[in-house]
């Protein structure tokens, strides 16, 4: 090319760079209003409330939902529910006491949200131990499979019961912490084995109970146990994860809220790279032990349920351990009552959805071949060039369930538009289509590039590029 030629086609990119960064890695802030998920609070119940503390529970549960909780986790338990193996090929199960659960739940408007596990003693690979994995997956997926039965969508439970809200669980969570040998060792006790688990857990369930959520186990993540491992392992044994896994479970004990969000956004990036960007991620156990001043305790506890809400790690549901029964950890004073703590999380619930508008950061970048391709059509004069791109990429967050909508246009005509619907609170990306943008660079004419995103839950974001003369 001429020299001539150069400094003019130097003097046509420099206007055009504003434009380019947008397509390349461009990042824009714009004004909305968050809107919180629904069935975004719970917590996890602990165990006092199951047995000694059992008279305490319906008070404990009036407190739950009228500080704006709307689920509650405690384990459901195979191997005290089906104690015996079952004779003939007829399995015998004991629901007294999660009849008994579930009705002072449903009694105030609470839903459940059953872990179910762990390994009945005459099932497990390792006799009488419950954190070793079952022998195999039939009894175990079975015993799910009857839970949903029972206390699912028109379960019979609620059949049993017409006096009471039919208000089913939230979703089923498989296992507790299978990235720690707490809860899941023994010679067969890998990610692997936990994910051929929880995939048979998960079709039991949905055979009885298809509208059923399963969640996988809250990973464990800390200073000493390494989550990102495990869960990169478990959902790299899986072909094609993002259809065999509705929730991933996360538990971040690592510390204060921002070690806290750098732990869900390290597992974001795994479940992302997996091809599962539209699969959310729920922090089912969260706590701060006794170790940290009752004051920093308050203080992260209200801080991370103000602002997980709208963090845009496609975070769908925070339950925090624990309300009772462990003096180190839970959230209410030893006599019942909310104290610091409990206080302190349902005002970061109040943060959460009183707060004003704040910003929702979407980013846009070239899907493929990223370096977007200048050909000057009239040499001489130089007033306009060809932008070829392949296309451009939206990161998009929904607080609620919808179609995402994003339009590229300039001077009214639109150059590439494309929709993708979502799950509240799950990031995802919308792809535009390769195009070809002749674009004039005239005085007195100052050509622009639009890029728009809209969707139910939010303002229509409008982000306008114009060239520079």
């Amino acid at each position: 090319m001429p020299a001539t030629h150069g400094r003019a086609l130097r003097r046509l990119v420099r206007p055009l760079l504003p434009l380019l960064l947008l397509l390349l890695l461009g990042t824009a802030e714009v004004a909305r209003a968050d809107v919180v998920p629904q069935d975004f609070y719970g917590v996890n119940m602990g165990g006092g409330l199951m047995g000694h503390d059992i008279a305490a529970r319906p008070a404990a549960f009036a407190a739950m939902r009228a500080g704006g909780l709307t689920s509650v986790r405690i384990d459901a338990s195979w191997g005290g529910v089906e104690p015996a193996p079952p004779v003939d090929g007829v399995h015998t199960y004991r629901w007294t006491a999660y009849d008994s659960l579930v009705t002072d739940l449903a009694s105030n408007g609470l839903r459940w949200y059953p872990m179910v596990g762990y390994s009945a003693g005459w099932a497990s690979t390792v006799t009488d131990d419950p954190f070793a994995p079952p022998a195999g997956n039939e009894h175990f997926a079975a015993f799910a499979a009857a839970l949903a039965a029972r206390y699912g969508a028109g379960g019979s439970f609620w059949a049993q019961h017409p006096e009471l809200p039919q208000l089913p669980p939230i979703a089923y969570g498989i296992w507790n912490e299978p990235s720690t040998t707490m809860f899941w060792h023994g010679p067969d006790a890998t990610p692997e084995r936990y994910m051929s688990l929880y995939v048979a857990s998960r079709a039991a369930i949905k055979a009885v109970e298809p509208t059923a959520v399963v969640a996988t186990a809250g990973v464990l993540d800390s200073g000493v146990v390494n989550g990102q491992a495990f869960l990169q392992a478990m959902l790299a044994s899986v072909p094609q994860p993002w259809q065999a896994v509705d929730i991933v479970g996360w538990h971040p004990y690592v510390g204060g809220v921002e070690q806290i969000f750098a732990s869900v956004a390290r597992a974001r990036k795994t479940i992302d790279a997996a091809g599962m960007d539209s699969v959310p991620i729920e922090v089912s156990e969260v706590g701060w032990h006794t170790g940290y001043s009752s004051e920093q305790r308050a203080a992260a506890v209200r801080g991370l349920a103000a602002q997980l809400p709208s963090s845009g790690l496609g975070v769908s549901r925070l339950l925090p351990y624990v309300w009772s029964g462990d003096p180190v950890w839970q959230l209410t004073d030893p006599d019942g009552s909310l104290g610091l703590l409990g206080g302190a999380y349902f005002a970061g619930i109040q943060d959460a959805i009183t707060k004003p508008s704040t910003s929702l950061t979407f980013r846009a970048q070239a899907v493929t071949n990223p370096t977007p391709r200048l050909t000057a059509r009239a040499p001489r004069r130089m007033r306009f060039a060809t932008v070829e791109r392949k296309g451009l990429a939206v990161r998009c967050t929904m607080q609620r369930a919808g179609r995402c909508r994003v339009v590229v246009k300039s001077r009214g005509r639109v150059l590439g538009r494309a929709s993708r619907t979502l799950k509240a609170g799950v990031a995802g990306w919308v792809r535009t289509k390769p195009s070809s943008t002749r674009l004039r660079a005239v005085k007195g004419r100052r050509p622009a590039v639009q890029l728009s995103v809209s969707g139910p839950g939010m303002a229509p974001v409008a982000l306008t590029v114009k060239l520079r003369r």
